[in-house]
């Protein structure tokens, strides 16, 4: 029994170093094909440096993830060869303990560099890839020191695993998921509209105006929402949206997100491990969303706003991941799988809620209109700090919990 389960803890090893290394391969092969397309831009003034920013973002995007998959390699490496971790490697040192307590404190000075290069295009198409990297990763990277403080979350080779499948092949799944979705509500809305044709003539008229009425205003990005704006905010229409935004993809990503968890399956690992890792599932995912949305702004204005709007979504996704995770380690250990169901449903809640406050929020401006000040639209916002900091609590009051359980048990 013994040398089975060496047999199949050696296999586990070998798929995760094959896997990280072949990772590796290909985000550092990414970086060095879209950097030399980066660089063959620099010098043709035809895209401009717009478009040679984004492109910059993307090779910096790929190295982030090539660069989080060595310390998985190099653990591989020591396990397999039955040699001891270095001291230099082991994260719970009081040294990385204490930077990542005050690493918070450069947040504010990074992001107002970040929004000051922005508005030089000239410097950002260098500089912006590896700020946005630490705007990105400073938040997330305190909220879990601060939520797993004194938690046992199992070896260290079994943390930067969770944290590099999370990072790099979770945000693929979720993707492909979505869109698949996705087709399937699109199948259904055509079908949909095809009976709606059958019943009703006009329907099929006026969506024949809509599509010729697009095409007559061309390139006119503004000139376009304006004229779909009666239609897009037309109760029906926001339904659907929230039902797709709210309540589908949420419930996507929360069951997907913790699917590194599922390799640990038979080691029963305990509540606390269960946490700590899916709070890494939500990191991994959180750290790669946040850089890829920032590829898509380069205006200064539009930047600030990214960097301050998406700091706390990384409290979101590793409070709902953790729920998850402390739900299937329950269910693991003590076969209690009513437990997994109350700790799923309440991440699929807290999602889907703070997915229809960002769209709210979003979309309430433009109702109102053009001309709103700073304090309506710190008023439009101001729920999603209140869950912000609702989460926050609860990811406090359940570190304390589970160290608290443990004592008990001591």
């Amino acid at each position: 029994m013994g040398d089975k389960n060496a047999r199949r803890k050696n296999a586990r090893d070998i798929f995760i170093l094959v896997v990280s290394a072949l990772g590796m391969v290909y985000f550092f092969g990414q970086a060095f094909t879209l950097g030399v397309v980066w660089l063959v831009t620099l010098f043709d003034p035809q895209p401009g440096l717009v478009e040679s920013i984004s492109m910059g973002l993307l090779v910096w995007s790929s190295i982030l993830a090539g660069l989080l998959l060595l310390p998985i390699v190099i653990l591989s490496i020591y396990r397999l060869r039955g040699q001891t971790i270095p001291a230099w490697f082991d994260t719970r040192q009081p040294v990385f303990r204490k930077t990542a307590i005050w690493i918070i404190l450069a947040w504010p000075i990074v992001v107002f560099i970040g929004w000051y290069i922005a508005g030089m295009p000239s410097v950002a198409v260098f500089l912006l890839g590896p700020i946005n990297l630490l705007v990105a990763g400073i938040p997330i990277l305190w909220v879990y020191h601060a939520s797993q403080r004194e938690l046992d979350g199992g070896s260290q080779l079994r943390k930067w695993g969770v944290l590099g499948f999370s990072l790099t092949i979770m945000p693929v799944l979720v993707i492909i998921a979505e869109l698949v979705a996705l087709l399937v509500l699109g199948g259904f809305g055509g079908l949909w509209l095809v009976y709606r044709f059958s019943v009703d003539p006009q329907i099929e008229r006026e969506l024949m105006f809509i599509f010729n009425r697009i095409m007559i205003l061309g390139d006119d990005l503004e000139a376009i929402i304006q004229f779909l704006e009666p239609y897009l905010f037309q109760p029906s229409v926001i339904f659907w949206v929230l039902a797709a935004f709210a309540g589908i993809m949420p419930i996507i990503e929360e069951v997907l997100k913790p699917l590194a968890l599922w390799f640990f399956a038979d080691r029963k690992i305990t509540l606390q491990q269960g946490f700590v890792g899916g709070l890494l599932c939500g990191a991994g995912f959180a750290l790669m969303e946040n850089v890829l949305y920032f590829t898509a702004v380069t205006l200064p204005e539009d930047w600030l706003f990214m960097a301050i709007g998406r700091a706390g979504t990384g409290v979101l996704h590793m409070l709902a991941s953790g729920l998850v995770g402390m739900g299937l380690a329950k269910a693991w250990r003590k076969g209690n799988w009513r437990f997994l169901i109350l700790t799923s449903g309440a991440a699929f809640i807290l999602h889907g809620f703070w997915n229809a406050l960002a769209l709210i929020s979003g979309i309430a401006p433009i109702i109102a209109g053009e001309d709103i000040s700073l304090w309506q639209n710190l008023l439009y916002h101001s729920p999603l700090f209140l869950l912000l900091i609702f989460s926050a609590f609860g990811m406090i009051l359940i570190n304390r919990k589970l160290r608290k359980a443990q004592l008990s048990h001591g």
